[in-house]
Protein backbone atom coordinates (compact mmCIF):
# COMPACT_ATOMS: atom_id res chain seq x y z
CA UNK A 1 0.00 0.00 0.00
CA UNK A 2 1.55 3.65 -0.54
CA UNK A 3 2.22 5.72 1.82
CA UNK A 4 -1.08 7.85 2.47
CA UNK A 5 -1.16 11.10 3.57
CA UNK A 6 -4.81 11.97 4.45
CA UNK A 7 -4.56 15.76 4.96
CA UNK A 8 -4.05 15.99 1.47
CA UNK A 9 -7.86 14.89 1.32
CA UNK A 10 -8.79 16.77 4.22
CA UNK A 11 -9.79 20.18 2.84
CA UNK A 12 -12.95 21.10 2.00
CA UNK A 13 -12.35 22.99 -0.70
CA UNK A 14 -9.65 20.47 -2.64
CA UNK A 15 -12.55 18.27 -2.82
CA UNK A 16 -14.62 20.87 -4.56
CA UNK A 17 -12.12 20.30 -7.49
CA UNK A 18 -13.74 16.97 -8.25
CA UNK A 19 -16.98 17.50 -9.78
CA UNK A 20 -19.66 16.36 -7.38
CA UNK A 21 -21.25 13.85 -9.43
CA UNK A 22 -18.12 11.77 -9.97
CA UNK A 23 -16.65 12.43 -6.27
CA UNK A 24 -19.52 10.75 -4.98
CA UNK A 25 -19.68 7.73 -7.84
CA UNK A 26 -15.57 7.45 -6.73
CA UNK A 27 -16.34 6.94 -3.39
CA UNK A 28 -19.13 5.19 -3.48
CA UNK A 29 -17.83 1.77 -4.22
CA UNK A 30 -16.43 2.37 -0.38
CA UNK A 31 -19.66 3.55 0.92
CA UNK A 32 -19.50 0.50 3.75
CA UNK A 33 -16.13 2.11 5.37
CA UNK A 34 -18.48 5.85 5.11
CA UNK A 35 -21.84 4.21 6.91
CA UNK A 36 -19.22 2.60 9.24
CA UNK A 37 -17.84 6.23 10.23
CA UNK A 38 -21.37 7.64 10.39
CA UNK A 39 -21.83 8.90 7.11
CA UNK A 40 -24.10 6.71 3.95
CA UNK A 41 -22.47 8.24 0.43
CA UNK A 42 -25.37 6.93 -1.15
CA UNK A 43 -27.80 8.89 0.44
CA UNK A 44 -26.50 11.78 -0.06
CA UNK A 45 -27.37 14.37 -2.58
CA UNK A 46 -25.11 15.19 -5.49
CA UNK A 47 -25.68 18.60 -4.75
CA UNK A 48 -25.16 18.98 -1.19
CA UNK A 49 -22.42 16.38 -0.34
CA UNK A 50 -21.29 17.08 2.93
CA UNK A 51 -17.32 17.62 1.93
CA UNK A 52 -16.58 18.50 5.15
CA UNK A 53 -17.61 14.90 6.88
CA UNK A 54 -16.11 13.45 4.13
CA UNK A 55 -12.84 15.52 4.73
CA UNK A 56 -12.83 14.72 8.77
CA UNK A 57 -13.57 11.06 7.56
CA UNK A 58 -10.77 10.76 5.77
CA UNK A 59 -8.44 13.08 8.18
CA UNK A 60 -8.72 10.69 11.03
CA UNK A 61 -9.11 6.73 9.10
CA UNK A 62 -9.69 3.90 11.34
CA UNK A 63 -7.77 0.43 11.13
CA UNK A 64 -10.64 -1.17 8.65
CA UNK A 65 -9.70 1.99 6.00
CA UNK A 66 -9.89 0.04 3.01
CA UNK A 67 -6.51 -0.60 1.11
CA UNK A 68 -8.48 0.00 -2.24
CA UNK A 69 -9.21 3.61 -1.31
CA UNK A 70 -5.82 4.63 -0.38
CA UNK A 71 -4.27 3.34 -3.41
CA UNK A 72 -7.49 5.23 -5.81
CA UNK A 73 -7.07 8.69 -3.48
CA UNK A 74 -2.80 8.10 -3.55
CA UNK A 75 -2.58 8.20 -7.60
CA UNK A 76 -5.41 10.70 -7.99
CA UNK A 77 -3.67 12.79 -5.82
CA UNK A 78 -0.20 12.13 -7.28
CA UNK A 79 -1.36 12.47 -10.79
CA UNK A 80 -3.42 15.64 -10.58
CA UNK A 81 -0.67 17.15 -8.72
CA UNK A 82 2.60 16.44 -10.61
CA UNK A 83 1.26 16.12 -14.48
CA UNK A 84 0.12 18.74 -16.86
CA UNK A 85 -3.50 18.70 -18.02
CA UNK A 86 -2.20 18.11 -21.46
CA UNK A 87 -0.67 15.14 -20.38
CA UNK A 88 -3.31 13.71 -18.52
CA UNK A 89 -5.73 14.03 -21.31
CA UNK A 90 -3.13 12.60 -24.13
CA UNK A 91 -2.93 9.52 -21.85
CA UNK A 92 -7.08 9.46 -21.71
CA UNK A 93 -7.44 10.34 -25.45
CA UNK A 94 -4.87 7.46 -25.88
CA UNK A 95 -6.66 5.25 -23.94
CA UNK A 96 -9.90 5.65 -25.35
CA UNK A 97 -11.09 7.17 -22.13
CA UNK A 98 -13.56 10.40 -22.83
CA UNK A 99 -13.39 12.98 -20.17
CA UNK A 100 -16.45 14.75 -19.69
CA UNK A 101 -16.82 18.10 -21.92
CA UNK A 102 -19.60 19.43 -19.98
CA UNK A 103 -17.88 21.37 -17.65
CA UNK A 104 -14.22 22.83 -17.60
CA UNK A 105 -12.44 19.55 -15.78
CA UNK A 106 -9.51 20.26 -13.26
CA UNK A 107 -6.66 17.72 -13.09
CA UNK A 108 -7.91 15.95 -10.36
CA UNK A 109 -11.12 15.92 -12.29
CA UNK A 110 -9.49 14.40 -15.02
CA UNK A 111 -7.84 11.69 -13.05
CA UNK A 112 -10.57 10.62 -11.35
CA UNK A 113 -12.01 10.17 -14.53
CA UNK A 114 -9.17 8.25 -15.95
CA UNK A 115 -9.41 5.97 -12.23
CA UNK A 116 -12.91 5.06 -12.70
CA UNK A 117 -12.28 3.51 -16.23
CA UNK A 118 -8.74 2.10 -15.94
CA UNK A 119 -6.96 2.43 -12.74
CA UNK A 120 -3.71 0.96 -14.07
CA UNK A 121 -3.85 3.58 -16.69
CA UNK A 122 -3.24 6.11 -13.53
CA UNK A 123 -1.13 4.03 -12.02
CA UNK A 124 1.36 3.73 -15.02
CA UNK A 125 1.81 7.48 -15.32
CA UNK A 126 2.20 8.03 -12.08
CA UNK A 127 5.58 5.69 -12.28
CA UNK A 128 6.63 7.34 -15.43
CA UNK A 129 6.30 10.85 -13.69
CA UNK A 130 8.74 8.67 -10.90
CA UNK A 131 10.54 7.41 -13.51
CA UNK A 132 11.96 10.08 -15.35
CA UNK A 133 12.63 12.58 -12.00
CA UNK A 134 14.77 10.80 -10.48
CA UNK A 135 18.72 10.85 -10.26
CA UNK A 136 21.50 10.27 -8.56
CA UNK A 137 22.00 6.99 -10.16
CA UNK A 138 24.69 4.29 -10.00
CA UNK A 139 26.21 3.22 -13.83
CA UNK A 140 27.20 -0.26 -14.04
CA UNK A 141 28.86 -1.77 -16.94
CA UNK A 142 27.41 -4.25 -19.13
CA UNK A 143 29.77 -7.47 -21.03
CA UNK A 144 28.61 -6.57 -24.75
CA UNK A 145 31.27 -7.09 -27.27
CA UNK A 146 32.10 -3.92 -28.78
CA UNK A 147 31.38 -4.52 -32.10
CA UNK A 148 28.06 -6.55 -31.02
CA UNK A 149 24.79 -4.98 -32.45
CA UNK A 150 23.40 -2.48 -30.17
CA UNK A 151 19.59 -3.31 -29.74
CA UNK A 152 17.26 -2.03 -26.93
CA UNK A 153 15.78 -5.20 -24.99
CA UNK A 154 12.27 -5.65 -25.50
CA UNK A 155 10.36 -6.72 -21.84
CA UNK A 156 6.65 -8.19 -22.61
CA UNK A 157 4.36 -8.61 -20.47
CA UNK A 158 5.66 -12.65 -19.81
CA UNK A 159 9.11 -11.29 -19.15
CA UNK A 160 8.23 -8.95 -16.97
CA UNK A 161 6.04 -11.36 -14.86
CA UNK A 162 8.61 -13.61 -14.59
CA UNK A 163 10.99 -10.60 -13.46
CA UNK A 164 8.02 -9.92 -10.87
CA UNK A 165 7.97 -13.72 -9.87
CA UNK A 166 11.97 -13.56 -9.51
CA UNK A 167 12.50 -10.35 -7.40
CA UNK A 168 9.52 -11.03 -5.26
CA UNK A 169 11.87 -14.55 -3.49
CA UNK A 170 14.13 -11.83 -2.72
CA UNK A 171 11.78 -9.19 -1.43
CA UNK A 172 9.83 -11.97 0.57
CA UNK A 173 13.38 -13.16 2.00
CA UNK A 174 14.49 -9.32 2.98
CA UNK A 175 10.77 -8.85 4.77
CA UNK A 176 9.38 -6.56 2.04
CA UNK A 177 6.54 -8.43 1.09
CA UNK A 178 5.50 -9.81 -2.57
CA UNK A 179 3.95 -8.29 -5.32
CA UNK A 180 6.38 -5.84 -7.31
CA UNK A 181 5.46 -4.68 -10.26
CA UNK A 182 7.91 -2.98 -12.78
CA UNK A 183 6.86 -0.13 -15.47
CA UNK A 184 8.84 -0.09 -19.00
CA UNK A 185 8.73 3.15 -20.86
CA UNK A 186 11.53 2.87 -24.12
CA UNK A 187 12.59 6.21 -25.57
CA UNK A 188 15.33 6.37 -28.18
CA UNK A 189 18.31 4.27 -26.79
CA UNK A 190 17.69 3.97 -23.91
CA UNK A 191 15.15 2.10 -21.81
CA UNK A 192 13.29 3.55 -18.10
CA UNK A 193 12.68 0.80 -15.86
CA UNK A 194 10.43 1.36 -12.42
CA UNK A 195 10.05 -1.28 -9.85
CA UNK A 196 7.60 -0.86 -7.46
CA UNK A 197 7.68 -2.77 -4.28
CA UNK A 198 7.20 -2.72 -0.24
CA UNK A 199 9.52 -1.65 2.41
CA UNK A 200 9.95 -3.55 5.35
CA UNK A 201 7.04 -3.08 8.00
CA UNK A 202 6.68 -0.01 9.85
CA UNK A 203 5.03 0.45 13.57
CA UNK A 204 3.93 3.95 14.54
CA UNK A 205 2.05 5.62 17.40
CA UNK A 206 -1.32 6.61 16.55
CA UNK A 207 -3.59 8.83 18.50
CA UNK A 208 -7.53 7.97 18.40
CA UNK A 209 -10.34 10.57 19.06
CA UNK A 210 -11.24 9.33 22.45
CA UNK A 211 -7.56 10.56 23.49
CA UNK A 212 -5.97 6.65 23.91
CA UNK A 213 -2.79 5.67 22.34
CA UNK A 214 -3.03 3.11 19.57
CA UNK A 215 -0.49 1.85 16.47
CA UNK A 216 -0.50 1.16 13.28
CA UNK A 217 1.59 -1.76 11.52
CA UNK A 218 1.62 -1.26 7.52
CA UNK A 219 4.62 -1.37 4.42
CA UNK A 220 5.29 1.49 3.19
CA UNK A 221 5.67 1.49 -1.14
CA UNK A 222 8.83 2.08 -2.84
CA UNK A 223 9.71 3.16 -6.13
CA UNK A 224 13.14 2.22 -7.66
CA UNK A 225 14.52 3.30 -10.86
CA UNK A 226 16.50 1.64 -13.85
CA UNK A 227 18.04 2.96 -16.91
CA UNK A 228 19.26 0.91 -19.47
CA UNK A 229 21.50 2.84 -22.29
CA UNK A 230 21.81 0.21 -25.53
CA UNK A 231 24.94 2.92 -27.09
CA UNK A 232 26.72 2.38 -24.24
CA UNK A 233 26.10 -0.82 -22.68
CA UNK A 234 25.44 0.28 -19.45
CA UNK A 235 23.00 -0.08 -16.33
CA UNK A 236 22.06 3.29 -14.13
CA UNK A 237 20.34 1.92 -10.91
CA UNK A 238 18.89 4.67 -8.28
CA UNK A 239 17.83 1.98 -5.66
CA UNK A 240 18.68 2.97 -1.30
CA UNK A 241 20.57 -0.48 -0.76
CA UNK A 242 24.13 -2.69 -2.26
CA UNK A 243 21.21 -5.84 -2.20
CA UNK A 244 18.81 -4.06 -3.93
CA UNK A 245 21.18 -2.87 -7.30
CA UNK A 246 22.98 -6.27 -7.03
CA UNK A 247 19.01 -7.85 -7.39
CA UNK A 248 18.12 -6.22 -10.11
CA UNK A 249 21.37 -6.08 -12.50
CA UNK A 250 21.34 -9.82 -11.88
CA UNK A 251 17.48 -10.47 -12.37
CA UNK A 252 17.39 -7.92 -15.69
CA UNK A 253 20.90 -9.13 -16.84
CA UNK A 254 19.79 -13.22 -16.64
CA UNK A 255 16.46 -12.27 -18.00
CA UNK A 256 17.26 -9.32 -20.39
CA UNK A 257 21.04 -10.49 -21.46
CA UNK A 258 21.15 -14.15 -20.34
CA UNK A 259 23.30 -14.16 -18.12
CA UNK A 260 23.40 -12.79 -14.27
CA UNK A 261 27.14 -11.69 -14.74
CA UNK A 262 26.43 -9.53 -17.55
CA UNK A 263 26.73 -6.80 -15.52
CA UNK A 264 29.61 -5.69 -13.27
CA UNK A 265 28.59 -5.66 -9.95
CA UNK A 266 31.69 -4.39 -8.10
CA UNK A 267 31.20 -0.65 -6.94
CA UNK A 268 35.03 0.43 -7.63
CA UNK A 269 35.34 3.72 -8.49
CA UNK A 270 34.34 6.71 -6.78
CA UNK A 271 35.02 10.84 -7.20
CA UNK A 272 35.35 11.66 -3.26
CA UNK A 273 39.34 12.43 -3.58
CA UNK A 274 37.89 15.60 -5.84
CA UNK A 275 36.04 17.35 -3.14
CA UNK A 276 38.41 15.88 -0.21
CA UNK A 277 41.72 16.62 -1.29
CA UNK A 278 40.90 19.24 -4.28
CA UNK A 279 44.09 20.10 -6.89
CA UNK A 280 46.29 17.07 -4.28
CA UNK A 281 44.11 14.83 -5.66
CA UNK A 282 45.79 14.61 -9.12
CA UNK A 283 49.23 14.19 -7.41
CA UNK A 284 51.24 11.91 -9.70
CA UNK A 285 55.10 11.88 -8.91
CA UNK A 286 54.84 8.43 -6.91
CA UNK A 287 53.96 6.78 -10.55
CA UNK A 288 56.53 6.54 -12.85
CA UNK A 289 55.35 6.65 -16.64
CA UNK A 290 53.24 9.71 -15.69
CA UNK A 291 54.15 12.99 -16.59
CA UNK A 292 51.17 14.79 -15.69
CA UNK A 293 46.83 14.70 -14.52
CA UNK A 294 44.83 17.34 -15.54
CA UNK A 295 40.85 17.71 -14.34
CA UNK A 296 39.44 18.63 -17.75
CA UNK A 297 35.73 18.14 -17.58
CA UNK A 298 32.85 16.88 -14.84
CA UNK A 299 29.28 16.66 -14.58
CA UNK A 300 26.69 16.89 -11.66
CA UNK A 301 23.41 16.60 -10.74
CA UNK A 302 21.21 19.08 -9.03
CA UNK A 303 18.53 17.59 -7.27
CA UNK A 304 14.89 19.24 -6.98
CA UNK A 305 11.38 19.43 -8.23
CA UNK A 306 13.00 18.86 -11.72
CA UNK A 307 16.73 17.95 -11.65
CA UNK A 308 19.30 19.67 -13.40
CA UNK A 309 22.52 18.59 -14.95
CA UNK A 310 25.74 20.74 -15.50
CA UNK A 311 28.72 20.10 -16.93
CA UNK A 312 31.82 21.99 -16.42
CA UNK A 313 34.73 22.09 -19.12
CA UNK A 314 38.08 23.84 -19.20
CA UNK A 315 41.45 23.02 -19.84
CA UNK A 316 42.39 22.94 -16.30
CA UNK A 317 39.98 23.22 -13.86
CA UNK A 318 41.42 23.18 -10.75
CA UNK A 319 43.52 25.69 -12.29
CA UNK A 320 40.22 27.95 -13.42
CA UNK A 321 39.13 27.21 -9.81
CA UNK A 322 41.84 28.71 -8.17
CA UNK A 323 41.36 29.11 -4.29
CA UNK A 324 37.85 28.58 -4.73
CA UNK A 325 37.86 24.54 -5.77
CA UNK A 326 35.97 23.92 -2.58
CA UNK A 327 33.35 26.31 -3.41
CA UNK A 328 33.44 25.59 -7.16
CA UNK A 329 33.36 21.50 -6.65
CA UNK A 330 30.91 21.48 -3.43
CA UNK A 331 27.19 21.16 -4.38
CA UNK A 332 25.32 18.60 -6.48
CA UNK A 333 25.96 14.93 -7.27
CA UNK A 334 28.82 13.60 -9.49
CA UNK A 335 28.20 12.03 -12.45
CA UNK A 336 31.74 11.86 -14.08
CA UNK A 337 34.98 13.64 -14.43
CA UNK A 338 37.24 13.32 -17.11
CA UNK A 339 41.15 13.53 -16.62
CA UNK A 340 43.85 13.83 -19.61
CA UNK A 341 46.99 11.97 -18.79
CA UNK A 342 50.52 13.14 -20.36
CA UNK A 343 52.98 10.28 -20.02
CA UNK A 344 56.87 10.50 -20.44
CA UNK A 345 57.76 9.51 -23.98
CA UNK A 346 54.68 10.99 -25.41
CA UNK A 347 53.83 13.94 -27.20
CA UNK A 348 50.06 12.94 -26.88
CA UNK A 349 48.30 13.43 -23.92
CA UNK A 350 44.60 11.14 -23.52
CA UNK A 351 41.56 11.04 -21.50
CA UNK A 352 40.11 9.03 -19.00
CA UNK A 353 36.51 9.80 -18.01
CA UNK A 354 35.41 8.46 -14.38
CA UNK A 355 32.07 7.23 -13.79
CA UNK A 356 30.79 5.75 -11.16
CA UNK A 357 30.41 3.09 -9.59
CA UNK A 358 32.12 1.38 -12.55
CA UNK A 359 32.69 2.19 -15.71
CA UNK A 360 36.00 4.09 -16.82
CA UNK A 361 36.52 4.94 -20.80
CA UNK A 362 40.32 4.77 -22.04
CA UNK A 363 41.17 6.38 -24.96
CA UNK A 364 43.71 3.49 -25.54
CA UNK A 365 43.93 0.48 -23.31
CA UNK A 366 47.58 0.63 -23.47
CA UNK A 367 47.95 2.93 -20.96
CA UNK A 368 45.43 1.04 -18.27
CA UNK A 369 48.03 -0.24 -16.05
CA UNK A 370 49.22 3.18 -15.17
CA UNK A 371 46.38 4.89 -14.84
CA UNK A 372 44.91 2.20 -12.79
CA UNK A 373 47.75 2.55 -10.63
CA UNK A 374 47.31 6.28 -10.10
CA UNK A 375 43.26 5.61 -9.82
CA UNK A 376 44.24 3.29 -6.83
CA UNK A 377 46.81 5.28 -5.46
CA UNK A 378 45.14 8.42 -5.22
CA UNK A 379 41.48 6.59 -3.62
CA UNK A 380 38.96 6.82 -7.09
CA UNK A 381 39.43 3.19 -6.93
CA UNK A 382 38.46 1.74 -3.98
CA UNK A 383 39.95 -0.91 -2.11
CA UNK A 384 38.30 -4.39 -1.90
CA UNK A 385 35.80 -3.94 1.40
CA UNK A 386 35.97 -0.20 1.28
CA UNK A 387 32.54 -0.17 -0.63
CA UNK A 388 29.64 1.06 1.71
CA UNK A 389 28.14 -1.83 3.39
CA UNK A 390 24.81 -3.02 2.39
CA UNK A 391 21.92 -1.30 4.33
CA UNK A 392 19.39 -4.02 4.32
CA UNK A 393 18.32 -5.52 7.48
CA UNK A 394 16.48 -8.57 8.88
CA UNK A 395 13.39 -7.27 10.20
CA UNK A 396 12.41 -9.50 13.55
CA UNK A 397 9.34 -11.97 13.08
CA UNK A 398 7.76 -10.47 16.06
CA UNK A 399 8.15 -6.76 14.88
Amino acid sequence: MPSFNPRIFTNPDRLKQISPDRLKTFLSRWNGYFVGRGLDLAAAPVDELPLEDIAAILMNPDENVPDAMVDALYYVHETASHESMEELLEQAEAAGIAIDAEHEPTAADVSVQIWLANPMLLQRQHAETVAFKRSNFMYFAGSRLAKAKKDLPKISDEVAKTIQDRMDDWFEKKRRGRNSRIFVFPRDEKIWILVRHGSPMRREGKHEDEGEGSHAFYRPQQHDVLIYDSATDEMGVNASTKGERELYLKTFGELLFGSDAYFDLAERYTLAPLLEHGPEALVHDDIDGIAGVRLVEFGRRWPGKVSELEIRKSENLFKAFGENWERRLNGGQFTHATFRFAFEGSKRERSVTIRPANIARYERQEDEHLIEAWLRARGFWRVPGEADEDADFEVLESA
